[in-house]
């Protein structure tokens, strides 16, 4: 009886031993009937917690996880969407005036660069044609030299608020 159930025991471990090393390790001979397997019962798994935060409280999570990954990026897809047509709106809200040196002639610009209108003072007139072209090329530079700032300090207040780090470095 001691016999069988040594050979037994040297059969179970045989083929312990066969099922869990490579087919190089056996035939160089490393797997003896004697030799004592780890069970794998006794393994304990790995945990990889250092990576991407783990945790059981859900830290971190699977970086590869596609389907969470694309609702995040729909989620700040829709509120960059929203941000931009506000600021679109607030801009083409906002008028901007824009005078010659004399003040005669005013231009009003939206904040999108849009002519809104032109006033014309009876002194600007009076000047002839020519000066008249004159004073309104200029006055359309300056509102939309001044519609161009507005744009810009809105394009940042944007970027702020959506959390880009330093927008002024963005040269907006």
């Amino acid at each position: 009886q001691h016999s069988r159930q040594t050979r037994l025991r040297t059969n179970i471990m045989s083929l312990i031993c066969r099922s869990s090393m490579s087919s190089a390790h056996r035939l160089r001979g490393n797997c003896r009937a004697g030799s004592v397997m780890p069970s794998r019962v006794n393994r304990r798994p790995v945990k990889v917690q250092a990576l991407f935060g783990g945790g059981k409280e859900g830290g971190g999570g699977n970086p590869f996880d596609m389907k969470n990954l694309m609702e995040s990026v729909k989620k700040a897809q829709t509120m960059v969407q929203a941000e931009t047509a506000r600021v679109q709106g607030e801009l083409a809200a906002t008028e901007f005036d824009g005078y010659d040196e004399e003040e005669t002639v005013r231009v009003v610009m939206t904040g999108n660069q849009e002519p809104k209108s032109v006033d014309i003072t009876q002194a600007a007139m009076d000047v002839g044609a020519e000066e008249l072209s004159n004073r309104m090329t200029v006055a359309m530079k300056d509102a939309h030299a001044k519609s161009v700032v507005g744009m810009k300090e809105k394009m940042q207040e944007l970027a702020k608020n959506l959390g880009i780090p330093n927008p002024g470095a963005l040269n907006m």
